[in-house]
């Protein structure tokens, strides 16, 4: 079942995405750790097919972001699928910060924090300040897909 396009435009409205959802709920609901983890891979997965779809179309900005929220939420779900602190520090708090992520993913290994690096330079230099073209968002693809893939694997676990 998809999200109701009312209820996405309203959690943007408030600065949240559904990402920001499923931590609120795993926090006021015990979702067990693994359910929120494969939640988060699942997000990932989604995000990464359409940054895919819009750098076909050439759109910078929004593949820009689609990669970077793709990484995001493949940072988070390994990290909580790994048990790390930084994923109990984001359940306490009720919501990830950037240092959060960027801690996790350095924790993850070398390939997501080159992955989590390219995409938030994709965030920053392709969403935000719309500096680069559509060359720098492809050639940041293969930094960001083994994240998204090792992330996945997490869908197909019993």
């Amino acid at each position: 079942m998809a999200v109701p396009e009312a209820l996405l435009k309203a959690l943007r409205e408030r600065g949240l995405d559904i990402g920001d959802v499923v931590d609120i709920l795993a926090g006021i609901s015990d979702i067990d750790p693994p359910v929120a983890a494969a939640a988060h891979a699942e997000l990932a997965a989604r995000a990464f097919r359409e940054a895919l779809s819009l750098v076909d179309r050439g759109d910078v900005v929004q593949s820009s972001e689609k990669l970077y929220k793709a990484a995001e939420e493949a940072v988070k779900a390994l990290a909580i699928a790994r048990g790390l602190n930084e994923a109990k520090e984001a359940l306490s708090r009720g919501r990830w910060t950037v240092g959060l992520l960027d801690k996790a993913a350095q924790k993850l290994g070398d390939a997501a924090w080159r992955a989590w690096d390219a995409a938030y330079f994709l965030h920053v230099n392709g969403f935000h300040e719309t500096r680069i073209d559509i060359t720098h968002v492809k050639a940041r693809i293969p930094l960001i897909e083994p994240l998204i893939r090792e992330a996945e694997g997490l869908l197909h676990k019993p």
